[in-house]
């Protein structure tokens, strides 16, 4: 795979999310299949709320799918039974929809992610050394500076988005056709920065509830 470049990406966030439908039960695979009685359509993209932490407020494709019965969600491997415990993965999905394009991004930046710490010594050590071990991870979120203008959808809807703060899917479309997706939550400052000889601009900022998720181009 060559080395990539953010140039050209594209960038959307979905507005609608349908009303919740329960999964009755996760397989432990990879992917993992969903029951339910009535899947979404392949190739939807799903919000998901679930008992396995790594599927709770995550998002997910939908792959085969068998009618009134299953579907599976790609993206995830669900294998190890420790880390996903037999039968209790089950909740509910909310199919992402109506996406709206972010036009005229010229800056993003990311925040968060660093490892933390625990560090301890011991009494017996004659060296004095100190030992770490690695604990948790700083919340991530990004940051995009968009031309202001109110007059494009893409406006009103986040300043919805932001009112509501309800958890949504950020779409990342690569210039190689790669597809990232994010869950999280949005925050919009409709107040554009101001300053001379620069264009105005309005602050986004997705922050994101779990880890994202890539699917290959097509």
């Amino acid at each position: 795979m060559p080395s990539l470049m953010i140039n050209g990406a594209r960038y959307a966030v979905a507005t609608q999310l349908a009303a919740a439908v329960a999964m009755t039960a996760i397989t432990n695979a990879a992917p993992p299949v969903a029951s339910t009685t009535t899947p979404a359509a392949q190739g939807s993209i799903l919000l998901l709320a679930s008992g396995w932490p790594d599927l709770n407020e995550a998002v997910a494709k939908v792959g085969t799918v068998v009618a009134n019965t299953s579907m599976q969600l790609l993206g995830y491997d669900a294998t190890d039974a420790v880390r996903y415990p037999a039968g209790e993965g089950i909740g509910a999905f909310q199919v992402a929809g109506n996406f709206i394009n972010l036009p005229k991004i010229h800056d993003i930046q990311s925040n968060g992610g660093e490892q933390n710490f625990a560090t301890r010594q011991y009494v017996d050590d004659p060296s004095g050394k100190q030992v770490q071990a690695p604990t948790f991870k700083s919340a991530q979120s990004r940051m995009f500076m968009l031309d202001y203008d109110p007059t494009q959808p893409h406006f009103a809807a986040l300043q919805e988005l932001d009112r509501k703060r309800m958890v949504t899917v950020l779409r990342e479309t690569l210039p190689n056709g790669d597809v990232i997706y994010y869950a999280g939550r949005v925050s919009f400052n409709k107040e554009p920065t101001r300053a001379m000889n620069e264009f105005m601009s309005n602050e986004f900022t997705f922050s994101m509830n779990t880890d994202s998720v890539r699917y290959a181009a097509i």
